[in-house]
């Protein structure tokens, strides 16, 4: 009889412990996060029917491909070697320009939709004119019909701005010549005062790029810098304002990650990015529901939201912003020119009631008042309807038909 030898085994029982590790932490770790821009295959469950009993064996295949142990490292490794060999990104929302420059390519969940769509910014696939002109006049139209003195600024994207810092097959999809915005604005069909309600400062900015970053190389928004030369071409646009109102607001610069860094995880992209610091000055800012004790669970719902107080004299009124995610740096650079300046998000004016609605109109939509009042959105979200969007949550009286 042969004797028990542990060493003859020794090798098959390390490679069947290697083998089951993933299997262990599938089941220790049945929650584990994913870095994919994806919906992840649900697991299978129990099939109720003959159709789901058949459909079984290739769901719980699905689920296991995508839920085995340490499945999201070797993602997270693969995309990062991915990119650093060929710059490209583990979704579609992502592109590398030349340098350390990197664009928002698309606006979609989880990279579930068509690559490209922030360049409509750059005229990309845009074939909505007539919609937005609609959209434009109606901002005037409902303003008007209120007596309140609403204006809006539509700030250039990073496309825009720097198509030139693109690869030669991106820049075939961004060319300056091609931006839909200059044209809407000049359509016939746009009334004068409609048109003065509006303001675009591609020209402006496009002069100061030599002097001014806009947009931080790893960043999707604006940076501090931008975002107050932005401001203060604004103010003198619209209200008349030279650069000797207010005090100059000290920026504090340093490396940063990308503000979409959670788009591309494990991968990593900085830049030197600039915010406002308001220590020692006449602003006293706050951000967050608890600003706005008054209506806190309507903020809490709006989530971001914020409030900046400017004690010097001389200001101008107070100032009420309305932004898409653009408003969460270009508020405070705001703040220089206004006793006051309130800002809200509009990305989340869908959670709230009509009742929630009626007291956010009351707090920030003020007729009669000295309020200025500013909405604020970047060039992409104007194009893809945003304006209209807004009105209709905003207003949806003057929009029947929508709010049914």
């Amino acid at each position: 009889m042969n004797a028990f030898l542990p060493g003859k085994y020794a090798a098959r029982v390390v490679i069947l412990g290697f083998l089951a590790l993933p299997l262990m932490v599938t089941l220790l770790r049945p929650d584990a996060g994913t870095t994919e821009q994806r919906v992840l295959a649900p697991a299978p469950g129990v099939p109720a029917n003959v159709d789901e009993a058949l459909a079984w064996p290739a769901r719980a295949e699905a689920w296991s491909n995508d839920h085995f142990g340490w499945r999201d490292k070797m993602v997270e490794s693969y995309a990062r070697l991915r990119h650093d060999l060929f710059k490209r990104f583990p979704t579609n929302q992502m592109m590398a320009g030349r340098g350390d420059r990197i664009f928002l390519a698309a606006h979609n969940d989880r990279g579930l939709g068509a690559p490209y769509t922030a360049l409509i910014a750059c005229g990309w696939q845009f074939d909505d004119g007539p919609r937005i002109v609609r959209e434009f006049r109606q901002f005037d139209e409902v303003f008007k019909a209120r007596g309140i003195p609403a204006r809006m600024l539509i700030t250039p994207s990073g496309p825009v701005v720097y198509s030139d810092e693109m690869l030669p097959w991106q820049s075939e999809r961004c060319k300056p010549d091609a931006v839909p915005l200059r044209g809407l604005l000049a359509a016939p069909d746009l009334p004068p005062e409609a048109r003065a309600r509006i303001y675009f400062p591609l020209s402006e900015v496009w002069a100061m790029r030599d002097r001014v970053e806009f947009f931080p190389k790893a960043n999707f928004h604006w940076g501090a810098s931008g975002a107050g030369a932005v401001a203060a071409l604004t103010e003198r646009h619209f209200w008349n304002r030279g650069e000797d109102a207010g005090t100059p607001i000290p920026l504090s610069a340093k490396v940063r990650s990308s503000d979409v860094d959670y788009l591309f995880t494990g991968i990593r992209h900085e830049s030197m990015a600039d915010e406002p610091d308001f220590s020692g000055t006449t602003i006293t800012p706050c951000f967050g529901p608890d600003c706005f004790p008054e209506v806190k669970p309507v903020m809490e719902k709006l989530a971001v939201v914020g409030r900046y107080v400017n004690s010097a004299p001389g200001l101008g009124p107070r100032l009420v912003i309305f932004s898409d995610s653009f408003g969460y740096m270009g508020a405070p650079m705001f703040a220089r020119y206004h006793r006051e300046v309130v800002y809200v998000s509009t990305n989340t004016l869908v959670r709230l009631d009509p009742h929630e609605v009626a007291q956010l109109r009351e707090l920030m939509l003020v007729p009669g008042s000295d309020d200025e009042v500013l909405f604020l959105y970047h060039d992409a979200t104007v194009l893809w309807g945003r304006v209209g969007t807004d009105l209709e949550l905003l207003f949806p009286e003057s929009f029947p038909k929508a709010s049914k």
